[in-house]
């Protein structure tokens, strides 16, 4: 990470985020979060130079490793990724979440959207997310299906993000504490979402059988998209969550940003000076933050 920032690809170094604890007035026990991260709102406008070869390829794709070096004059490094169901590279995110912020996207230009993977299974998109975060205990790993926070559609990626030290367990985590895997949440939780937790084998397994019963209509799975979320610990015991979206609900009133793996997780992401002003006077509260996630909620 520290090559990236000096050789100016990461364009934030965090300086300027703040991190809220939205505590719930009746039950103070449950809290959802906010971070103000103002470079968050510049992702969107890429970070790229001319193509000096007059072309571009697959339009210009920033996942693309043939794009890379014209894009960002050589200061984008990528880590090659193999002995998984693809290969993947490993690339820094100029505008990260947290530091070390990373994605890691396929070799080959494929589509993000799972309903459109050239004959590659789901079990294959999950267990490599699986796989992944199963290297990197203490990480927390997402994938954002079309629709769901996906912000480079066209191109099969995950993120993955080291837990700061003192950075407390994400909102989904505490729901999901002490319950039975398979289950889902309850009325504390405003979305809901499936668990599993064990081995990443049998979680991959049990997950797999689920999905299968609930997308055995196509219709279902045409209309409908996921974050997932992989989250290893340092004994090999591995916990996934599949929040089922709704492609046509990406944005929610009030929010500028869309809603993706890390806002489901409950921890919605402000990158304006008025979400700043509503975050500092309390408009943006638990209550008010728990409405927003609670409309992009589907049904398990």
């Amino acid at each position: 990470m520290t090559n990236q920032i000096e050789s100016g690809f990461i364009k934030d170094e965090l300086s300027d985020i703040r991190r809220y604890r939205l505590t719930c007035i009746d039950q103070p026990d449950l809290a959802l979060c906010a971070q103000f991260n103002p470079a968050r709102a510049q992702r969107f406008k890429g970070s790229s130079s001319i193509d000096p070869r007059g072309h571009l390829i697959n339009d210009g794709c920033f996942l693309c490793a043939e794009n890379v070096q014209w894009q960002h004059g050589g200061a984008e490094l990528g880590l090659e990724i193999h002995d998984l169901d693809l290969p993947y590279i490993a690339w820094m995110n100029p505008y990260p979440l947290l530091p070390c912020h990373t994605v890691i996207a396929s070799a080959e230009h494929l589509p993000q959207d799972w309903r459109h993977t050239d004959g590659r299974p789901l079990s294959g998109l999950i267990g490599d997310l699986i796989s992944i975060a199963s290297a990197l205990p203490g990480w927390i790993g997402f994938y954002n299906g079309v629709g769901a926070g996906a912000s480079i559609p066209h191109h099969l990626h995950y993120h993955f993000l080291p837990r700061p030290s003192g950075y407390e367990e994400m909102p989904i985590e505490r729901a999901a504490a002490g319950r039975t895997s398979g289950s889902t949440q309850d009325a504390c939780y405003p979305i809901d979402f499936m668990h599993w937790h064990g081995s990443p084998e049998s979680v991959l397994d049990h997950a797999l059988a689920w999905l299968g019963r609930r997308y055995q209509d196509s219709r279902a799975a045409n209309q409908e998209s996921a974050n997932i979320i992989a989250c290893a610990d340092h004994s090999g015991s591995l916990n996934l969550y599949f929040v089922p979206r709704d492609q046509d609900r990406a944005r929610v009133p009030g929010l500028n940003g869309i809603v993706g793996g890390f806002e489901v997780m409950g921890e919605i992401v402000c990158s304006t000076a008025e979400e700043q002003y509503r975050l500092d006077t309390g408009d943006l509260n638990y209550e008010t933050v728990a409405d927003m996630l609670a409309e992009v909620s589907v049904s398990v």
